[in-house]
């Protein structure tokens, strides 16, 4: 009698996720594809509830990391003080926030350090991306030899000095960035549009069950 109840519990608990995932799903493309009120009115309650759902977790995850970083410090792991300054801005960020995200001490925290924190990381990234560039563009081959082609037309295309070299500089530049590049970029979301069909029909007909607490299942 255990195995079966346990048996059973196990079916319920692989079931039941599968069927409201399924239903959820089912109802949300019907609004998409039906202007009918009632399921628009659905649709719309789904939706503003997977918002409240997604603004819980966010204060779920921020709980979670000052209890790590707060037991990190009490315990003086290493780069604890890391941790402090962590907590100690998390704090200084959610008191500013009380009176509003438009508030004037947010505005000034964003302003004077957050934004040259990003611009002192993004200064950072640049030298790394030149070097990756660099590595890239030696040429070892048919395709790397034309990579490096491209790069070099359209770096000289963006800056001033390529206009010195004629006008087909610039106009070979919007060439490769209107037709090869934009063709890339386009096959690239249609690839990902027809794998985002793909995984929703898996979903959809329980193949796939990343909310059944199993990981990605297959049977």
């Amino acid at each position: 009698m255990r195995r079966i109840g346990r048996a059973i519990t196990v079916g319920m608990r692989r079931s039941i996720p599968m069927a409201i995932a399924m239903a959820i799903g089912s109802l949300m493309l019907l609004d998409f594809f039906f202007d009918e009120e009632h399921i628009n009115d659905l649709g719309r309650f789904f939706v503003e509830s997977a918002v409240i759902i997604v603004a819980f977790a966010l204060l779920l995850g921020l709980l979670n990391v000052m209890v790590v970083h707060l037991r990190r410090i009490i315990k003086r792991e290493s780069d604890w003080f890391y941790s402090i300054a962590l907590v100690a801005m998390a704090l200084i960020v959610m008191i500013a926030g009380i009176p509003g995200p438009e508030s004037t001490a947010v505005a000034w925290i964003f302003d004077h350090i957050q934004f040259p924190l990003q611009a002192a990381t993004f200064s950072l990234l640049a030298f790394f991306v030149a070097t990756a560039a660099y590595r890239g563009l030696r040429v070892r081959s048919l395709e790397a030899l034309a990579f490096v082609v491209t790069a070099v037309v359209v770096l000289l295309g963006q800056v001033p000095i390529g206009r010195y070299l004629g006008e087909f500089v610039p106009a070979a530049k919007d060439w490769i960035l209107d037709v090869p590049s934009t063709a890339g970029m386009r096959g690239i979301i249609i690839g990902v549009a027809l794998g985002t069909i793909a995984t929703g029909i898996r979903v959809l007909m329980g193949l796939d069950r990343p909310y059944g607490g199993e990981g990605n299942g297959t049977q």
